[in-house]
């Protein structure tokens, strides 16, 4: 849900980051053989000293759509050199670690990161994870509970988002539906709260309420009578697998033996 909700970076994320920048024509074909060529025409081009750094981008947008991810790390660490100040290398270049199980050198980046870019939240997101694979969960949410609370209200939804979803995830789902309901509350135009909290209601099987929700948020997100993609989908998906669960239980009970009645005894 986090990744729904916070738009928590993974490398699985950024292969789709990835793959929205490659030319429409060669997403449409699905080739890997296409992406190859073109990854190697680029290392060539690369390797003759003219590639530029448009074309280097494009050439790592490839790498990671492949899961070439060792090559992909090689090609942030030549455009962390040309472009220092981007931050968005060194946080893509920690992520790859990460997936590499390099997580020693994934939390050296994250820590170098969060001197100069204390406040971002997606540089804090994979700390967090960090954190979580590391078994600090304890740590990690009294973190996040420091920083939503030196946050003006109303103005701290992304960060409380994310604590709540931690709090989810560690089994704090108590803490959590009360986070969403304040945050729903203190910014009563913000949809994500409310959809948040449908979506946790949903994983513990509570469909109605769950349903009841997606209307509130609904109601948040568009105007009366208009349609809303996500929500409707959302809203669809749950009834469909609600009436499979349902008639899936009704083919159990019908199934089950039904007990005997002992023959009365004799006189």
């Amino acid at each position: 849900m986090i990744l729904l909700i916070t738009g928590l970076i993974t490398a699985s994320a950024l292969a789709w980051f990835g793959a929205q920048l490659i030319a429409p024509e060669s997403r449409a074909l699905g080739n890997r053989e296409i992406l190859n060529r073109q990854v190697k025409d680029l290392l060539d081009q690369q390797n003759n000293g003219d590639l530029n750094t448009e074309e280097q981008q494009k050439l790592l947008e490839r790498l990671l759509v492949l899961a070439r991810n060792e090559e992909a790390m090689t090609q942030i660490e030549l455009l962390m050199a040309r472009q220092p100040k981007t931050w968005l290398w060194k946080l893509m270049l920690a992520e790859l670690k990460r997936e590499q199980g390099d997580r020693d050198g994934a939390r050296k980046d994250i820590n170098q990161l969060m001197t100069i870019q204390p406040h971002n939240l997606e540089v804090l997101q994979l700390k967090i994870l960090l954190d979580l694979e590391a078994g600090r969960e304890k740590a990690a949410v009294a973190e996040l509970k420091k920083r939503f609370e030196s946050k003006t209200k109303g103005k701290r939804i992304p960060i409380g988002l994310l604590l709540a979803d931690l709090q989810r995830q560690t089994g704090q789902t108590k803490a959590a539906a009360a986070l969403y309901r304040v945050l729903s509350n203190e910014s009563p135009t913000d949809a994500r709260p409310l959809l948040a909290l449908a979506l946790m209601r949903q994983e513990q099987g509570q469909d109605q309420q769950a349903q009841t929700l997606l209307q509130e948020a609904r109601e948040r997100r568009k105007k009366p009578g208009e349609a809303d993609p996500l929500i409707d989908g959302l809203a669809s998906q749950w009834r469909l697998n609600s009436i499979r669960t349902k008639g899936s239980n009704s083919v159990l009970r019908a199934d089950s033996p039904k007990p005997q009645n002992s023959p009365i005894p004799g006189p």
